[in-house]
């Protein structure tokens, strides 16, 4: 039971997802767990927060409020997480040769708790649970190394729900029990930002439970693959950049045969992403891309990978406030409406179209 795990004189870390996943709600459950630490006997100046920035850019202070609320920032310190950190606790290497370079904070707190949000993930299967150590408080080598193993994994290994055999996924999991975590708070969220699962306890345990709840809410049966799948990222903050609106994209592959066509949906207001993302593009060939990215892994690069990857199979037009010279730099046709886009990719005898309003959470299974 929590109040016997949690007792006075513990001081306790959580680990906290960040601006990007802003959909985790964090500002609603973190008093709720403060006041359940407040009841074990532990005080506010004994808890403390690490933001899970991976290898993201560091925070500013409104962001850290948006986060977890202006209630909390008053009651415990907070921290991000820098990946590149000179004081980083090494633990070694993983099975599979990973470095395991972890927050210093994180690791050497006397009580952890991980907290974030499930939902289906391309690299690991699901994100949230083991994901919120590495890569969320790994080291930069860390995060590399795990995340390389994509490129070497088996074909069909590595995607979206897929955990058990998935080298990703399993090397994320080895390097969490290394930190061994005490306690886990995960939710899965719906497409209008409301709890639909909550799963707390033991920090494997519970999360396959959270998988099983995000499984049965976003996986989709679909009879057959579309000709044309119009697709968006479910709005704010999933679309703020064509690089996170690639988790949509990818799901809508798995929806549409090959040949066919993607109308990707996305504001991108915050414009296309990193420029470590775009130039990848500057390869003409995804086997060329492939060959690059192998020699030096970068996240950026195996996102930019597996677009180029859907685009070798299927054309993509985009809808976007973006510059139409940007969807042509990342090889997608731009389109100023989803009509535009349907009257050029719809073939003339018609065909089935599919839509994913919320493409970021919906994982299509043919069945």
């Amino acid at each position: 039971p929590f109040r016997q795990m949690f007792r006075r004189g513990d001081r306790v870390v959580i680990v906290v997802s960040d601006v990007t996943r802003l959909w985790v709600r964090s500002d609603f459950f973190l008093p709720i767990l403060l006041d359940e630490l407040n009841a074990a006997g532990i005080p506010d100046e004994d808890v403390a927060i690490v933001f899970a920035t991976g290898d993201h850019r560091s925070q500013t202070p409104e962001e850290h409020r948006l986060i977890v609320g202006q209630a909390v920032l008053g009651r415990v310190r907070v921290y991000d997480h820098d990946c590149q950190a000179s004081d980083l606790a090494d633990l070694g290497r993983s099975s599979r040769g990973t470095p395991v370079l972890i927050n210093r904070m994180v690791y050497e707190a006397p009580k952890l708790i991980i907290t974030g949000g499930i939902s289906y993930h391309l690299l690991a299967g699901f994100g949230g649970g083991r994901k919120s150590i590495a890569p969320g408080v790994a080291g930069y080598a860390t995060i590399q190394g795990n995340h390389g193993l994509a490129l070497a994994a088996p074909a069909g290994a590595v995607g979206a729900g897929l955990t058990a055999g998935n080298p990703v996924a399993e090397d994320m999991d080895e390097i969490a029990a290394m930190v061994a975590p005490d306690f886990l708070l995960n939710v899965v969220v719906n497409e209008n930002k409301e709890f639909i699962g909550i799963v707390a306890g033991h920090w494997r345990r519970a999360h396959a439970a959270g998988t099983k709840i995000a499984e049965a809410a976003f996986a989709v049966k679909i009879r057959e693959r579309a000709d044309v799948v119009v697709v968006s990222c479910g709005g704010y903050p999933k679309d703020i950049q064509l690089y996170q609106a690639i988790k949509a994209l990818d799901n809508a592959d798995y929806a549409a045969r090959d040949g066919g066509s993607i109308i990707l949906v996305s504001e991108c207001f915050d414009g296309p992403g990193p420029e470590a993302f775009l130039r990848w593009f500057e390869y003409p060939a995804y086997e060329e891309m492939s060959r690059a990215l192998a020699a030096a892994f970068t996240m950026p690069g195996f996102v930019a990978l597996r677009t180029k990857q859907i685009l070798t199979k299927k054309t993509v037009y985009l809808v976007s406030g973006l510059d139409r010279s940007m969807a042509a730099r990342v090889g997608m046709r731009p389109a100023e409406s989803v009509a535009e886009a349907l009257a050029a990719a719809l073939p003339a005898t018609g065909g089935v179209v599919q839509i994913m309003p919320h493409g970021s959470l919906t994982y299509p299974r043919l069945e």
